[in-house]
């Protein structure tokens, strides 16, 4: 009995690695695709989310890990471990924060700080939802790829909202192209793999 059980774990490991790789697809595609949209907006600055993402990881290898600190804030405004790790209730706040602000009290900002502070979120986001992921064993280890391809998905599409609240990203190209291109990797994917 306890062997048929391992077998299933197997093979639904198995089913969750070959998900993880058509999941893949869309992943790079959708990022591609953000990336390209970012770039076409001449007052986005590709360089300034770079660095936020650089300095987000010295920042937790040098200096302070924040992640107990993040985690915390995050069950403060979630009580749900797995709606703490869909959802970046930082990135969410300040969006909205720089979304209100100026219009109410009739203030511009500094849309490189805007920038600089959602690059630095999200890196703070996914470093968090990987750490609450990981395991010890090859299963944990897929579910890990699994599960974190799923969200930096869903990631990506609520970074590209809270980029409208400064900049022009055509959210929905980056989600229709994204999802189209995706397919068609999968499609050349196969087809590679069935070519004789």
């Amino acid at each position: 009995m306890e062997e048929k059980g391992l077998r299933n774990n197997y093979i639904f490991t198995l089913v969750k690695f070959i998900l993880f790789l058509l999941i893949f697809c869309f992943l790079a595609s959708f990022s591609k695709q953000l990336l390209h949209e970012m770039r076409a907006d001449r007052a986005l600055k590709p360089e300034v989310i770079l660095f936020s993402v650089l300095f987000c990881f010295a920042f937790y290898t040098f200096f302070v890990d924040l992640n107990n600190i993040y985690k915390a804030i995050q069950k403060f405004f979630f009580h749900s471990s797995f709606i703490s790790m869909v959802v970046p209730s930082f990135l969410i706040l300040l969006g909205i924060g720089y979304f209100l602000i100026p219009r109410v009290f009739n203030l511009s900002f500094d849309r490189d700080v805007f920038l600089f502070l959602g690059g630095f979120i999200l890196t703070s986001h996914m470093i968090f939802i990987a750490r609450e992921n990981k395991g010890s064993n090859f299963m944990d280890f897929i579910n890990y790829l699994f599960i974190f391809s799923i969200l930096y998905i869903v990631n990506i599409i609520l970074f590209g909202l809270y980029l409208n609240v400064a900049f022009n990203v055509d959210l929905g190209k980056v989600v229709v192209d994204g999802f189209i291109n995706g397919a068609v990797l999968i499609k050349n994917l196969f087809s590679q793999i069935f070519q004789r």
